[in-house]
């Protein structure tokens, strides 16, 4: 791995602030009030404001505040995060965060892993809505030390409700394209137990994706949840956690005779997830804390076309057990030590009409097993570091190992400076490896994993209501999986790992702010400046991320607070895509003008039970594309009643 000289600066800063943090302190006061626990952030939950990475939270209230229905409408405005959508609701959404590409962001349900095998392990967004969930976690940079594959460029975990009392509720929602929306939730409290359950169920007619043509994509979706969690004894506690979620989404062909854009066709996919999660804990003491968990997921998706009916299908199967065990040590608990254990094994299946060009029936299976640990030091109570490893043995690929050093310095009541350096890893998918479509691709078993090295350094600036922080970060990708790579002997298009280096870098500025009692902003600006090496050696900019992004969140309250306007300016530059040319067979870049968003949301409280809103999405019906040929819905809106016993 080879080290530049602003990452040998980065693992001396840690020591350099720990000398100097000493020599002010000598002991280290742990009376003070802790701040907001991360649970993603490591092995072990850590106080936001001692770790040394990059953290945003989507807190409930935010959540509420913009009554979004989807998780990619709130992932859009989080610093660094570029989506890209082919066209309206229920349709492909790709997250690339920090110029990364989309398979490099793992995403977390409750802690369990929901990226989708039998999708090139990405996380399918366009199917994730935001019923039930409290609180989003986003830890931006690898974090692979602690996680392994795929959270190369960072890690969402999506935290559902825990109720603290007896309710029942539901949510009723009307709009544009004939949509309907229906939740229902309800919570039950008990002295030993806790049962959180839910329902929801959406159907909309969609848009018209394609540039030409007037069919609309439309989708339907119903997913539901269950939780329980029983005090067993003082010190062990059990929760199980069940999740479902069924979808139907419409998509448009592709012309790859005239034009090579989306043109209007009769295709669908349905596709279900399923998940369980089993957690038990044991701490015997303050000092000692250890959980066991059991995590299944199980993924199944049919395509169809009309006239024809099922054409082909993929589905995979994970099923995964975890320890992990944290002592705390010192007078103060000033050192903490975790340990993880994890084993995952994963199944694919992937069915389909044999052709001359190949057979697509296929059974594919690898397990892996990780090995982590970390460590915490709060040296002072200005001044903590931690460092992790973690070694993933592959039944099919070499060990991939991976560390991640931070530290976090209080410089004084107002300034904060922070910084990490780490790797990444990202195993080869089961598409990318035995994936077939017939006339068009044909996996590549040899793939090695992807392999990253990151390094961010940050200040931070908090005073009264107020926080604004400057972010640095620089990524270099080796032995990147390129998906549309020509296959000369077969005369189809394979994956393979580039022979140079992809490189990303940017500055993300955040700033929010109470201005008021009855008013908070929210402004954040990202620049990204992502390339990769062509055949000739030379940088070529990667195509779907924008240079320049930018975000204001306001949030306004009057009446007393009975009624709230929550509004959402988005700013996104340029940027290239890919264009196959069906006429010359070679494929170009072609580039997608900017554009600005407004969204607005009205929320008035009629009395304790009962809240009216009403959302306007695109006011001014700015007309883009995020994804070549395919169009961004124009002006829409929606309105509900919600309620809550």
């Amino acid at each position: 791995m080879k080290i530049s000289t602003y990452q040998q600066v980065a693992c001396l800063l840690p020591l350099f602030l720990s000398v100097q943090a000493y020599s002010q302190s000598s002991q280290s006061n742990q009376t003070e009030a802790l701040n907001e626990l991360i649970v993603t952030a490591g092995i072990s939950p850590i106080e936001s404001d001692q770790f040394g990475g990059s953290i945003t939270v989507i807190t409930a209230a935010q959540l509420a505040a913009s009554k979004a229905m989807y998780l990619s409408e709130v992932l859009r405005h989080v610093p660094g995060f570029a989506v890209n959508q082919s066209g309206g609701p229920g349709t492909q959404t790709q997250i690339r965060i920090r110029g990364s590409e989309a398979n490099h962001v793992l995403v977390l349900l409750d802690g369990v892993r929901v990226n989708d095998p039998t999708a090139n392990d990405e996380f399918l967004a366009n199917y994730a809505l935001l019923n039930n969930v409290e609180r989003i976690e986003v830890i931006r940079g690898p974090q692979s030390a602690i996680w392994g594959t795929d959270a190369m460029s960072a890690v969402i975990n999506i935290i559902t409700r825990n109720s603290a009392h007896n309710q029942l509720g539901f949510d009723v929602e009307l709009g544009s394209f004939d949509s309907k929306r229906l939740s229902m939730m309800g919570g039950f409290v008990e002295e030993i137990w806790q049962l959180d359950a839910g329902i929801n169920a959406l159907d909309t007619a969609g848009t018209n994706i394609s540039r030409l043509g007037a069919e609309h994509d439309g989708f339907e979706n119903l997913s539901s949840h269950l939780k329980l969690k029983v005090d067993v004894t003082d010190k062990i506690n059990m929760s199980v956690s069940l999740s479902q979620n069924e979808a139907k989404n419409e998509y448009d062909g592709t012309d790859f005779v005239v034009t090579g854009l989306p043109v209007d066709a009769d295709l669908w996919t349905k596709r279900s997830q399923d998940t369980a999660h089993v957690v038990m804990t044991h701490h015997p003491n303050q000092r000692w804390y250890n959980e066991l968990q059991y995590q299944w997921t199980d993924i199944d998706a049919k395509n169809f076309q009309f006239g024809l009916g099922e054409t082909s299908s993929t589905a995979a199967e994970t099923n995964e057990f975890k320890i992990n065990s944290t002592v705390r040590m010192g007078r103060n608990s000033q050192h903490r030590l975790s340990f993880a254990v994890d084993h995952r094994e994963v199944d694919f299946i992937q069915r389909g009409e044999s052709s001359p060009f190949g057979n697509p029936n296929q059974n594919q299976s690898y397990h892996v097993l990780g090995l982590a640990t970390e460590y915490h030091n709060q040296l002072t109570e200005k001044f903590s570091w931690n460092v992790s490893a973690r070694n993933d043995d592959f039944s099919q690929f070499d060990d991939v190992s991976n560390y991640k050093l931070a530290a976090s310095y209080q410089l004084n009541d107002d300034w904060r400076l922070r910084g990490s350096l780490g790797t990444g890893s990202k195993a080869p998918s089961f598409i990318e490896r035995f994936g077939f479509y017939p006339a068009n691709f044909v996996g590549n078993p040899n793939l090695k994993p992807e392999h990253s090295d990151a390094f961010e350094l940050a200040l931070e600036k908090t005073w009264a209501n107020h926080n604004f922080e400057i972010i640095y970060f620089n990524q270099d990708l080796q032995d990147e999986i390129n998906g549309f790579v020509f296959d000369v002997d077969s005369g189809l298009f394979t994956a393979a790992n580039q022979a140079g280096e992809s490189h990303r870098q940017g500055v993300e500025l955040n700033w929010s702010g109470q201005i008021k009692p009855s008013l908070n902003v929210g402004v954040n600006y990202t620049y990204t400046d992502a390339t990769e090496e062509d055949l000739t050696g030379q940088d070529t900019n990667e195509v779907r991320r924008p240079k320049n992004m930018a975000n204001i969140n306001l949030d306004y309250r009057f009446a007393s607070h009975r009624g709230q306007l929550y509004a959402q300016v988005k700013y996104q530059d340029d940027q290239w895509d890919v264009f196959y040319d069906p006429s010359t067979y070679i494929s170009s870049q072609l580039k997608l003008q900017g554009y600005t968003t407004f969204d607005l949301t009205f929320s008035w409280q009629i009395n304790p039970t009962f809240e009216f809103y009403a959302k306007g999405f695109n006011l001014f019906d700015e007309s883009y594309e995020e994804i070549l040929g395919y169009a961004r819905p124009g002006a829409h809106f929606s309105t509900g009643v919600k309620a809550q016993f």
